[in-house]
């Protein structure tokens, strides 16, 4: 199965139809590659990023762009 952008979006939402949810669930289930690319994004959408020598979650505030 492959997911656009999106798609991607609406998933982690869970606002796809129940059959396309329980497919990328399976696929996520036993894929590494695309349980790292959701949590990637999940991260990304509510502000959240590893760091640090253990990989630990922080919370980050939006970057604002410097006064012109």
């Amino acid at each position: 199965m492959h997911l656009r952008a999106p798609d991607i979006d609406r998933y982690l939402r869970r606002d796809l139809d129940e059959r396309t949810l329980t497919t990328v669930d399976a696929q996520v289930s036993v894929c590494l590659p695309w349980t790292r690319l959701l949590a990637q994004r999940g991260m990304e959408q509510t502000g959240w990023e590893r760091r640090g020598l253990l990989g630990r979650l922080i919370r980050i505030d939006p970057r604002v762009p410097p006064p012109a």
